[in-house]
């Protein structure tokens, strides 16, 4: 009876190391997601706010970008917007489809809005510079674009 007990245990103690280990898998797994999912983010914003991507990327990077085209491409013919550029500080993933981005952006190598928070989302698959975000820097701006009045958020961010 012993020998059956103890055995009985080390397949008890197998199978939980086995699903420990299985779940330790998937964990790691979920980590992996998310710092691939926070490096697609950050490379979204930056290629978002770099003067070197053209109009038609940065359209392709932006939630809605097509609503936003007019602005995009007017904004992308002067000279400061080929020298701006954004520094990503930090991404945090809210959801399978949300992040928050604190970020920087310079103009001509210096600073000129520091330490934003911003929303990306995640659309077909591909993270993109939320439309809320770059509405409240056209309001910062003092732009008034019809796109923004059915953005979903109003916030500074």
């Amino acid at each position: 009876m012993e020998k059956y007990l103890a055995g009985k245990a080390s397949i008890g103690i197998c199978t939980l190391l086995s699903l420990t280990l299985g779940l330790s898998a998937c964990g790691s797994s979920s980590t992996s997601n998310t710092a691939n999912d926070s490096a697609a983010v950050k490379q979204a914003w930056t290629g978002f706010f770099s003067g070197s991507t053209s109009a038609a990327d940065k359209i392709s990077l932006l939630q809605n970008g097509q609503e936003f085209s007019q602005v995009i491409n007017e904004a992308s013919g002067l000279a400061i917007s080929k020298t701006s550029s954004a520094t990503v500080s930090n991404v945090v993933i809210n959801s399978p489809t949300t992040a928050t981005v604190s970020y920087s952006i310079d103009l001509g190598g210096k600073p000129a809005l520091q330490n934003q928070t911003g929303t990306a989302v995640k659309v077909g698959g591909k993270w993109l510079v939320g439309d809320s975000s770059f509405c409240a820097l056209l309001a910062l701006e003092g732009q008034s674009v019809p796109a923004c009045s059915s953005s979903t958020s109003t916030s500074a961010g």
